[in-house]
């Protein structure tokens, strides 16, 4: 594990490190995998030496929107020994700025919302760089501000009750593999259509019943997206989000990122959501990063790597 910033393990919004990696640490070495933690370039080079010829997986714990990057470049002598590397520098440079995450995706044929706008279209307006940043929705081309990352609106809207609201649904994956789906929703009447998790009512009524018009009618669709997407970007621990149209049922990627555990989601859900399936369930940290550990191993292995 390579955690390279001036926070060391304390990867900002990505991992709790303390809760998440002992258990999954602990599920490697069942499996006969050691692991370790690095700091800095000079103990990497000592544990590529003392373990020559054994396979080398670096996982790294690095935040695209908020560390130096360059820290995480490895050089090109030291790559010669690793055989994967996990949430790596160059994926980190492409999905850390929304507007080249979008041009990347398209390019390969992942849908997302376009960026073709024309006075016919509503704009979602959001901050090209960070996250949690205040997004709008623009009807006049004239207001835009281009500096910011302004794609055609892409309508999430559902009606429950006496409200209506955005939604959005966020795939955890590890590669290719979908590890768990998590519903958000944001009630229209905030007038911000940014939804996340925080954001999600605490209402089990209103989440079976989008689980039931969203997510359980494309459960195959939802596996398939995250193994194109995982495909392409290699190996990561990652969190994709994706907006499901109200009218076409067409999906488009809207943002990923890398992320472990989305332990917000499971400190206002914990309770809620429990009782369905596991891939559509809120489990604590210890019991996720067990079974994140037998996914990871599995991947590595498909890939060849272990």
């Amino acid at each position: 594990m390579l955690a390279f910033g001036p926070r060391g393990l304390r990867a900002r919004g990505k991992v709790k490190s303390r809760r998440f990696f002992p258990p999954f640490c602990s599920v490697l070495g069942q499996c006969g995998i050691a692991s370790v933690y690095i700091g800095d370039q000079a103990s990497l080079e000592r544990e590529l030496c003392l373990a020559d010829g054994l396979p080398h997986v670096l996982v790294n714990l690095v935040n695209e929107d908020q560390d130096d990057l360059e820290l995480y470049k490895i050089p090109t002598d030291l790559l010669r020994n690793i055989t994967a590397a996990f949430n790596s520098h160059e994926i980190a440079g492409i999905i850390r700025d929304k507007k080249k995450t979008n041009l990347f995706f398209s390019e390969n044929h992942i849908s997302v919302p376009g960026r073709n706008l024309d006075e016919r279209t509503d704009v979602f307006s959001n901050a090209r760089f960070g996250t949690n940043a205040g997004a709008f929705i623009v009807d006049n081309l004239q207001e835009l501000d281009e500096e910011r990352y302004n794609t055609q609106f892409i309508d999430t809207t559902v009606p429950f009750k006496d409200s209506v609201y955005f939604t959005c649904i966020r795939l955890m994956c590890i590669g290719t593999h979908l590890m768990r789906i998590y519903i958000r929703a944001r009630d229209v009447r905030e007038q911000n259509p940014s939804v996340h998790s925080k954001d999600t009512p605490k209402d089990p009524e209103l989440l079976d019943y989008l689980h039931e018009e969203l997510v359980a009618p494309r459960l195959e669709a939802f596996r398939a997206l995250s193994y194109r997407i995982g495909h392409l970007l290699g190996p990561g621990f990652y969190a994709h989000d994706v907006l499901i149209e109200n009218k076409t049922g067409q999906l488009f990627l809207c943002e990923t990122g890398f992320k472990f555990y989305d332990d917000t989601y499971e400190e206002r859900m914990i309770g809620v959501v429990s009782n369905r399936n596991f891939l559509t369930n809120v489990s604590d940290h210890e019991t996720y990063a067990g079974y994140a550990a037998s996914v990871f191993v599995t991947y590595c292995a498909e890939m060849g790597v272990l």
